[in-house]
């Protein structure tokens, strides 16, 4: 959702992420530690919100809830979970049904998500289906009053719709219908002209 901030002067993403792929640093402390280095180089208006958007993979429960109780005692802190992982919430964009693969692993979960349309995943693509995905997921989480979703199951669309409510649904509205093309046409000139160049 980076795109979006130059789009809305109502909301800016600013993700925060290690340029360095460190394990540790995923974890769900090790988010939780450049989340607190963040706030301390940053200061956070009341209105701000932090969302923590993470997956059961690699990690033990104990650890994922030690970052959830610590949110529950911050004003807008959120924690958003895909069990087992951040596919799970792709996959709902295009499918209404549960998928549950065996092993229930995140291996057949990317091969899933990459089957759905011709070409592969596209991350614009996905973006303009947001509004299903919303629908889809939620639907399908079988405890939407609890943080830990299920397995297959995802709450990654509670910030979807958190971004929606914030901006307004005729904004985002006019995000899909004309900056998502715009962008998807710049990427394919883009495109293009590498191609040309070779």
């Amino acid at each position: 959702m980076n795109t979006y901030q130059v789009e809305s002067s109502r909301i800016k993403v600013d993700v925060i992420e290690e340029q360095e792929l460190d394990e540790n640093k995923s974890s769900p402390k090790g988010v939780l530690d450049r989340a607190m280095k963040y706030i301390e180089a940053n200061v956070l208006e009341a209105e701000d919100q932090l969302w923590f958007v993470i997956d059961v993979d690699r990690w033990k429960e104990q650890q994922i809830r030690e970052l959830a109780d610590h949110c529950k005692q911050e004003e807008n802190w959120n924690i958003v979970i895909s069990n087992p992982c951040f596919e799970v919430w792709l996959y709902f964009h295009k499918r209404k049904r549960k998928f549950k693969p065996t092993p229930n692993e995140c291996k057949a979960w990317k091969q899933k998500v990459d089957t759905l349309q011709s070409g592969g995943y596209y991350y614009l693509d996905f973006l303009l289906l947001i509004q299903d995905a919303i629908v889809n997921a939620g639907s399908a989480d079988s405890s939407p009053d609890h943080f830990f979703p299920k397995p297959s199951e995802t709450k990654v669309y509670q910030l979807a719709q958190a971004i929606i409510k914030k901006v307004s649904t005729k904004e985002f509205d006019k995000f899909l219908s004309k900056t998502i093309p715009q962008l998807i046409e710049r990427e394919k000139a883009h495109i293009r002209i590498k191609k040309g160049h070779k």
